[in-house]
C-alpha cells in the first residue's frame, strides 16, 4: 500500500431472531454471516476483492469474529445499509457472546476499521429504496427474515453467503451512484470487475464452506 491509497469497504450482515422464550421475554438476534466488498483506489486504478462467510446451526458466532477481524482493513470510508442501528449492533452483540480474547481481539479491529468515516446509506433513502436494487446488484431475496432462515435452518449456506455478497456490493455501488465525483469510474471499474468475478467465479468462502 502507499500514501495514495484510498479504501473503501462495504459491510453486509446476516442475522437471524429467535423468539422470546420462558426464561427471556426478549427476542434473540444471532449473527450467521457476514460480507465484504472491498474497494481500494491507489491513484490511477480500482481494485476490488469480495469474501463472505456463514455459520452453521450449532456453530458459534465466534467463529465469524475472528474470519471478519482477520479481514477488516483500516479502511477511509466503511459503508452499510442500516450499519449503525443493525450491523454494528449485532457485531458488538456477537462479541459480547464470545471468549474474551476473541472479542477484545475483533473489537480492536472493529474500533480500527470503524476509525474514519461510516456511510449508512439507510439515511438517504433517496439513494434507493434498498441497496443494489437493479441490474447485476440487486439484493439477493435469500436475503428476506423468512427465507434466510429458512436456507440457513436448511443448511444452505450456499445461498446465504450469495445473498451477502449481493447486498455487500450493491451497497457499494448506490454508495458510488450517491457519490458523483468518482462515481462513474468507480461504477464502470467495479462492472468490469463484476464480469470477472463471474466468470471465474472467485468469491471466497470462510466459515461454513459448503
Amino acid at each position: 500500500m502507499t500514501d495514495n491509497n484510498v479504501t473503501f469497504v462495504s459491510v453486509a450482515a446476516a442475522t437471524i431472531t429467535v423468539p422470546p422464550t420462558v426464561s427471556s421475554d426478549a427476542p434473540e438476534v444471532y449473527l450467521i454471516g457476514a460480507g465484504l466488498l472491498i474497494a481500494t483506489h491507489d491513484g490511477s486504478r480500482w481494485r476490488f476483492s469480495a469474501e463472505t462467510a456463514a455459520v452453521r446451526a450449532g456453530e458459534k458466532e465466534q467463529n465469524l469474529l475472528l474470519w471478519l477481524a482477520d479481514r477488516l482493513p483500516l479502511a477511509t470510508t466503511v459503508i452499510g445499509w442500516n450499519i449503525d442501528k443493525r450491523v454494528v449492533p449485532t457485531l458488538i452483540n456477537a462479541a459480547a457472546h464470545a471468549d474474551p480474547a476473541i472479542a477484545q481481539h475483533f473489537m480492536q479491529r472493529l474500533a480500527r476499521a470503524l476509525r474514519n468515516n461510516v456511510v449508512d446509506l439507510s439515511i438517504d433513502c433517496s439513494v434507493a429504496a434498498a441497496p443494489g436494487m437493479s441490474g447485476e446488484a440487486a439484493t439477493a431475496r435469500s436475503m428476506a427474515p423468512d427465507v434466510l432462515l429458512k436456507s440457513w435452518g436448511d443448511g444452505r449456506l450456499d445461498v446465504v453467503r450469495d445473498g451477502l455478497a449481493a447486498e455487500a456490493i450493491g451497497t457499494w455501488l448506490a454508495f458510488v451512484r450517491q457519490e458523483k465525483a468518482p462515481g462513474m469510474v468507480a461504477e464502470q471499474a467495479t462492472r468490469d470487475w463484476m464480469r470477472r468475478r463471474c466468470s471465474i467465479q472467485s468469491v471466497k468462502s470462510g466459515p461454513g464452506q459448503a
